[in-house]
């Protein structure tokens, strides 16, 4: 049975907006746009041959970003946004101590395709995106997908022959000793080492994305998974500030120019050799690469 998904606004849907986008909206820093823009050129990159889930409410805009860019390109039905907030606990945990919010939150996975037999039999392999500090949420992430799956049958290894996990992280020296989550992360070890990527992004992207930033979503951990409440649009003015940015940023990406400079920056990465981002530059332009 499926679930509604904790409600956000559809930035695609102007008329449905109305006058919630008069007034302020959220403060962002000085350069805020282009290292936005930058991020997720390297996100693009990185995932172009799969379909992109964007995990929580950290990487709300990159996903309102990428999906105003992509909005006119074959990639459009495949960015997804998943409200899934669980840094701490464990699969078991939330079975025994949340099962009506399991439920609920399996019936919103599948709703977006993200069951383990949706995963297992997908066209394209599913790439989990989030900002990482400890790989935390994606582990447990992980943990409920493997659990759910031997439910019904399903190998493990079904499921992780199909999904991908990249984690966004700060920017830092490359070094011997520099650190990488999915080295230290033990959940991580059950995957194949081709499967962990990482995108680094600047302090100031990064703390300001995930700690500082208002959020157009409500934070959604296990505790409220299928809430009423949560099923409603936020009214607050904080959420409302948050709305009229990740609008504008949507609104912004899908324009003529933004699009080019996108394709650009895209053209220039190293994984321009990948089919997947010949076809992306290439719809970006205008020009429809074969499929």
């Amino acid at each position: 049975m499926s679930h509604p998904a904790p409600f956000r606004w559809n930035l695609a849907r102007r008329q449905r907006l109305g006058s919630l986008l008069e007034g302020p909206r959220a403060e962002a820093y000085r350069g805020f746009r282009d290292d936005l823009r930058a991020c997720c050129v390297r996100v693009a990159a990185a995932a172009a041959d799969g379909g992109m889930v964007f995990v929580g409410l950290s990487p709300e805009s990159i996903y309102d970003h990428l999906s105003g860019v992509l909005a006119e390109t074959s990639w459009a039905e495949r960015i997804a946004l998943l409200n899934f907030s669980m840094r701490h606990g464990n699969a078991r945990d939330v079975a025994q101590g949340h099962p009506e919010g399991l439920r609920a939150l399996r019936g919103q996975m599948t709703a977006l395709g993200l069951s383990p037999a949706q995963i297992a039999t997908a066209e394209r392999p599913t790439i989990f995106v989030d900002l990482v500090y400890s790989g935390g949420t994606l582990g447990n992430l992980l943990e409920l997908l493997e659990r759910w799956g031997r439910e019904g049958g399903i190998h493990p290894d079904a499921v992780r022959r199909r999904i991908r996990f990249l984690g966004i992280t700060e920017q830092e020296k490359n070094s011997p000793n520099t650190w990488r989550w999915y080295q230290r992360a033990a959940w991580a070890q059950r995957m194949p080492r081709r499967a962990l990527r990482s995108v680094s992004i600047p302090y100031r992207l990064w703390v300001y994305l995930g700690d500082f930033q208002k959020k157009v979503a409500r934070w959604h951990p296990p505790m409220v998974w299928g809430a009423e409440e949560w099923m409603h649009p936020p009214r607050d003015a904080d959420s409302l500030e948050a709305l009229r940015l990740a609008w504008f940023i949507h609104e912004r990406a899908r324009t003529p120019r933004e699009r080019e400079r996108f394709a650009a920056a895209l053209a220039e990465r190293p994984e321009m050799r990948e089919p997947a981002v010949r076809r992306m530059v290439l719809e970006l332009r205008g020009t429809r690469g074969e499929r």
